[in-house]
């Protein structure tokens, strides 16, 4: 395969793309470009066990982006870390031999392509970019692995299928010990009946990674589309005895700044203020209906073009770039933000959001 060179070879590709969402399968097959590992080359590599070895896997999205779940073995590098001082490269300490893979949030998201970028600039010939990233990794039904902040921070639901042992129980979040017969059966569906596709759910590992993909399969089957899982050994707290559910519920907590698709469609709707900080070439191709283009890159010398009595809707392709503007504005004095961390796909201007 050719060698990756330029950014731009993957922003053409990304003009055809399909884009999926957690939990949705991609309609048609997209043709990989050079230097672009596909859905098949990268489940044979992780299953291959060749990750962290002769082969790195680096996860550009933002650290509470990775937390929620990323590849198993990837390594979160943000790229807004990686632009601000490069020497963090060294301390990685990957051979400039060897093969590194970027991903992200999917082909509608940068962060990989612009990492990758960087890398070959470094001298790491072997830089590669996932384009389909965690979407592609789901739609292969993959595993993604949760890391213990994520469940530090609250509002999970942890599933065990080991019933009646000492598991993770924490006053934030809910932890379901059931067996994988009840959880098949109507005991499972009724106990989760209520509980919003959106959630996210962790499956509780314990040393059989068969018994982690059988109740994350089964968990796709019902909907659920947030799904990662955790090792039970790599909790530093104690351990406990989950209380028995009868009923589960869950309820989306938001970031302070951060507003809800709803009320994102609802500011569109009535013609709020939009700023889109993605790429121009991604703007062009699909926007919400009178959104404003200033790409995240020229946000720090163009902010003045926003103006500070507006109410300002901020919006990008996965979450990951609206969040950083939101931050970038805040520090310049901007006080009426709303940002929305969530996947979009643009046709025109119709838009879809994915939570």
């Amino acid at each position: 395969m050719k060698k990756f060179i330029v950014a731009t070879v993957f922003a053409t590709a990304s003009l055809t793309a399909l884009t999926a969402f957690p939990g949705q399968a991609i309609a048609a097959e997209h043709v990989a470009e050079a230097g672009e590992v596909t859905n098949e080359r990268m489940v044979e590599y992780y299953r291959s066990g060749m990750i962290g070895k002769k082969l790195w896997v680096i996860d550009s999205r933002p650290e509470k982006k990775y937390i929620t779940g990323h590849i198993p073995g990837a390594i979160n590098l943000p790229l807004d870390v990686l632009k601000k001082d490069a020497t963090v490269v060294e301390k990685l300490a990957i051979p400039k031999t060897d093969k590194v893979i970027f991903y992200c949030a999917g082909r509608e998201c940068t962060l990989s392509v612009d990492s990758a970028q960087i890398f070959i600039k470094l001298g790491y010939a072997g830089s590669e970019v996932y384009r389909n990233g965690v979407p592609g990794w789901n739609q292969k039904m993959q595993p993604l692995l949760a890391e213990e902040p994520f469940l530090k921070k609250g509002n999970v639901i942890l599933i065990d299928t080991v019933v009646g042992k000492e598991t993770i129980v924490t006053a934030s979040n809910k932890t379901i010990q059931i067996s994988m017969d009840d959880l098949k059966g109507d005991k499972g569906k009724s106990l989760l009946a209520n509980v919003s596709k959106n959630a996210p759910m962790v499956v509780i590992e314990r040393g059989n990674m068969d018994t982690v993909n059988a109740t994350l399969e089964e968990l796709r089957d019902l909907d659920f589309r947030r799904l990662s899982y955790f090792p039970v050994m790599f909790w530093k707290e104690k351990l406990a005895v989950a209380p028995a559910i009868t009923t589960v519920t869950w309820a989306p907590v938001y970031d302070p700044g951060q507003i809800s698709p709803k009320s994102f469609e609802a500011a569109v709707s009535s013609g709020q203020f939009i700023l889109d900080v993605r790429p121009a070439a991604d703007y062009a191709r699909g926007h919400f209906k009178g959104a404003v283009n200033i790409p995240i890159e020229n946000l720090e010398k163009d902010y003045a073009k926003i103006n500070r009595e507006s109410q300002v809707f901020i919006n990008c392709a996965t979450g990951a770039k609206s969040q950083k503007a939101f931050d970038i504005l805040s520090r310049k004095g901007y006080s009426n933000l709303k940002y929305l961390d969530a996947e979009i796909s643009c046709k025109g201007e119709t838009c879809t959001i994915k939570e």
